[in-house]
């Protein structure tokens, strides 16, 4: 899944970071609920919503447990062959990190996998089309997520023909002519007459 955004984005909202997590999240979700088994496909997705329930409870204060307060520094040092980063806080207050971001997550997970349980149907019908057309415009999510259904996208002319498995009889597409250029003087055409 890509999210692009609508506009350019200064700053983020709490409710938008859980909803993001959650969205992370849901991927891995669908994959033990469809298959009964979870892969290690999802690795980059729990690394990434680790990193933002972490940046939520160290640097932008939005831990009611933690609060207003950045935890630690961006100071980073060498030490031997591994770029190390400066803790600015106790042991205890790195495992009151690690509980929050832990308990920022499975909240989150528990919301994606709700949701998923209550909309299978339009779960399954996303993957449908998607084993059928590769990929899916947004407008075409939100439409299976409105109505519960899916209106294929039109067949472009470029996109038919029998070599690339299209119906029979479906006509190939025109080739546009191309104007010819006039023919240049000594190849075949008589020279203009000197004035």
């Amino acid at each position: 899944t890509m999210s692009l955004p609508e506009h350019d984005v200064l700053s983020q909202r709490r409710k938008q970071m859980l909803d993001m997590i959650a969205v992370i999240m849901a991927g891995r979700i669908a994959e033990e609920l469809i298959s009964g088994d979870i892969s290690t496909g999802a690795a980059s997705d729990i690394q990434q919503a680790t990193n933002i329930a972490h940046s939520m409870v160290t640097q932008w204060g939005m831990s009611d447990k933690l609060g207003m307060i950045q935890y630690g520094s961006d100071d980073e040092y060498f030490l031997g062959r591994d770029m190390m980063r400066r803790k600015g806080y106790s042991e205890s207050t790195a495992r009151e990190i690690n509980e929050e971001v832990k308990r920022i997550i499975d909240e989150r997970d528990r919301v994606a996998k709700e949701l998923i349980l209550a909309h299978r149907d339009k779960l399954e019908l996303i993957a449908n089309a998607l084993l059928e057309y590769e990929t899916l415009e947004g407008a075409q999510v939100v439409e299976i997520i409105q109505t519960g259904k899916f209106n294929p996208p039109p067949v472009k002319p470029t996109d038919v023909g029998p070599m690339l498995g299209a119906p029979a009889g479906t006509p190939l597409p025109e080739v546009p002519k191309q104007p010819v250029p006039p023919p240049l003087p000594g190849f075949g055409a008589p020279a203009p007459a000197a004035a």
